[in-house]
């Protein structure tokens, strides 16, 4: 899923010359998208993220969206957007702020994941908000990888065949399974200057009932920890980001599983390095999008 498809609503009007009714679709569309991204992006802004409870480095929120989504299959049609916060240039969180049904009054939803190696420090306004208790992810060394290359470019294509070795399988709350697939493109591809990362990048696998990240695959190029010597290695993460259950394998062998989520479950992670809420329920954005 790069751009997700929008859904355009047919407004009832009289007989028009050809063309204008579409053309006023086409707007009252693009009217509504704009609305939602500026919620979006208004919300994801609202958390203040900082590295440590030390709060000396602060892990800042790239405003634009990564990535565009929806999964017309669930909740009548959901739709979103995928933020991703960065600290000396890694990726540290990955949020999406979503909503839905696709018309009339809509549930707006937070749903983050810590990919951080330390405990992160969230604030943020509200009743609702994300305390992360323990490092995001595990990263771990890949069995059998190459000797990281010396350029990004090169670097990347390695990186684009280490993640074909991942698979990826969901099942929801009525033992439906849903296969996963890989986003043949990163959500985030890191500018590094942390010295311990020479290079790294945030992939993702969709189910195929849309085009909404469900599992996230991390994988960077580490130096080795100061004074062990040796050359740099490929490591990887995971990071679930869903309510279903989930195994992820490599080289057909399982290295990631996590439990299925019920909706009002309060427990989601026991160490809430992932977390996902209804944050308030928002007016139709359809009607005013039309009108514009």
């Amino acid at each position: 899923m790069n751009l997700a498809t929008l859904l355009i609503f047919a407004v009832a009007a009289p007989v028009q010359a050809p063309g204008v009714g579409d053309a006023a679709g086409d707007n009252a569309s693009k009217a509504r998208h704009g609305k939602l991204m500026d919620l979006y992006r208004g919300d994801a802004a609202g958390y203040t993220i900082y590295r440590d409870k030390t709060r000396k480095e602060k892990v800042e929120l790239q405003r634009e969206p990564v990535y565009v989504w929806t999964n017309p299959v669930r909740s009548n049609g959901q739709d979103g957007a995928v933020f991703v916060w960065t600290c000396r240039g890694r990726a540290e969180v990955v949020g999406t702020i979503f909503s839905f049904p696709a018309t009339g009054p809509r549930n707006l939803h937070h749903e983050l994941h810590s990919l951080a190696t330390t405990v992160l420090d969230v604030h943020r306004e509200g009743l609702e908000t994300w305390k992360p208790e323990a490092a995001g992810i595990e990263l771990k060394a890949m069995p059998d990888a190459p000797v990281p290359a010396r350029s990004p470019s090169l670097r990347f294509t390695q990186m684009r065949a280490l993640t074909r070795e991942f698979s990826a399988t969901g099942e929801d709350l009525d033992k439906k399974r849903w296969e996963q697939r890989l986003l043949p493109q990163p959500l985030y591809r890191y500018q590094s200057i942390d010295p311990a990362v020479i290079d790294g990048a945030v992939f993702s696998f969709v189910s195929n009932a849309g085009t909404d990240p469900e599992v996230l695959l991390v994988l960077e190029a580490r130096k080795p920890a100061s004074g062990a010597g040796g050359e740099p290695v490929w490591q990887y993460g995971i990071g679930r980001f869903s309510d279903m259950k989930l195994w992820v394998r490599y080289k057909g062998q399982e290295v990631y599983t996590a439990p299925l989520i019920h909706w009002n479950d309060p427990i989601q992670d026991p160490k809430q390095r992932y977390r996902s809420f209804r944050d308030r329920v928002i007016p139709p954005v359809e009607e005013e999008s039309a009108s514009k």
